[in-house]
């Protein structure tokens, strides 16, 4: 079957592919809950991170959890939400990027979302610069191209997506990753942080 834009179909069936990947990242990342907790032990998701994680080069190759949901809980929120002054890896693009103002990165963000007409889903009370809204924005940047009208638009949305994962994304997720690896060597969040790392 020919796509709307004359291109070569597998091109976007990549786009949809890497476009599952970006949700089941966004969904990885979801905040803890009994059906969180029971998504996380799904044999598909283990699959999902097992085919990721040979596709990045990364281990362990099974999906790395606590044994049960209390553990995940503590040490989720613990890991990413809660400390003082704050979380030793908060998912939030401004915590990293000292050298931006908040103000700025936020309204950057939001830029990108209204540009490519994406209306946010994650929870609310996340801010514009939040991994989820961020994954959740790549997903749709491909499924967009995948399904984009003619070659135009999709060289347009290819821009976009590439603008936005040198400018807003890879830099600060390369420095939580590390900073991850500091604080939780070997334990699950440094694992996942250094799964979405790679990806990214």
């Amino acid at each position: 079957m020919v796509s709307p834009t004359g291109r070569d179909p597998e091109t976007n069936a990549t786009l949809l592919e890497e476009a599952a990947v970006w949700r089941f990242l966004h969904d990885l990342f979801r905040g803890p809950s009994e059906s969180q907790w029971a998504w996380l032990n799904e044999e598909s998701v283990g699959q999902a991170w097992e085919l990721l994680a040979t596709a990045t080069g990364q281990t362990p190759s099974e999906l790395p959890r606590p044994g049960d949901y209390a553990e995940y809980e503590t040490s989720y929120l613990s890991a990413f939400e809660v400390g003082v002054p704050c979380p030793p890896c908060p998912l939030v693009e401004s915590h990293w990027m000292r050298a931006e103002p908040v103000p700025q990165i936020l309204h950057e963000n939001v830029l990108f979302y209204r540009q490519f007409g994406l209306e946010l889903k994650s929870a609310q009370g996340e801010t514009a610069d939040h991994l989820r809204h961020q994954l959740e924005f790549l997903a749709h940047l491909c499924t967009s191209e995948a399904n984009a009208a003619d070659d135009e638009s999709a060289e347009q949305i290819s821009r976009g997506r590439s603008d936005f994962l040198d400018r807003r994304v890879r830099p600060w997720i390369a420095i939580a990753a590390e900073a991850a690896g500091e604080v939780f060597p070997d334990a699950w969040p440094s694992q996942w942080m250094a799964l979405l790392a790679a990806w990214v």
